[in-house]
Order: structure tokens, then sequence, then C-alpha cells
């Protein structure tokens, strides 16, 4: 047998939806996955869109008032290690001389 009788064999089993077995000597039923879609009504998406143009109120404060109160602790906590720097200077040139 030729290649391209061959090939024209195997081109003709599959449209039948035969493929050769594999030990070569039966054709046998080709073997496809199958995939089941769940039905349409699944597929179906809900998109819900915010009309509204502007964000709320504390999402558009909050930003602005985190960044002042973290300059703020920063300030304070600057403040209280320099004076407890003080404090402990102090101690030492008392006892220290």
């Amino acid at each position: 047998m030729s290649k391209s009788s061959v090939k024209k064999t195997l081109a003709q089993a599959k449209d039948m939806g035969l493929e050769l077995s594999p030990d070569g000597k039966s054709w046998v039923p080709i073997e496809e996955l199958v995939v089941k879609l769940p039905p349409d009504e699944y597929k179906k998406v809900r998109i819900s869109v915010n009309k509204k143009k502007e964000n709320s109120t504390w999402t558009r404060w909050i930003f602005p008032i985190v960044s002042v109160a973290s300059v703020l602790v920063i300030i304070i906590s600057l403040i209280a290690a320099w004076w407890i720097l003080n404090i402990i200077l102090g101690v030492a040139v008392f006892f220290y001389g």
C-alpha cells in the first residue's frame, strides 16, 4: 500500500469516527474527550456599575487624614525621643560631672 492510499484510508476512517486499534488489526471508535458545558443560564454575567461620579465622602477624605496623622506621629515621636535623650544626658551629667 502506498503512503497516499494509507493516508486516504485513515482519513476516511476518521470521517466515519474510527481509528486503528493499538495492535493495528482492527478499527475501533475514536475516543474523544467530551466536555459538558453548563446551561446558558450560567453563562450570564451580571455587571453592576456605580453611577455616581464621585467617591463617597469617607473614601475621599481618608488619604489626607491618614497622611496628616502619620506626619503628626513622626513629629511627636521625634520630640519624645529628644526629650528622653535630654533626660538621660542630664542624669549622666549630674552623676558623672
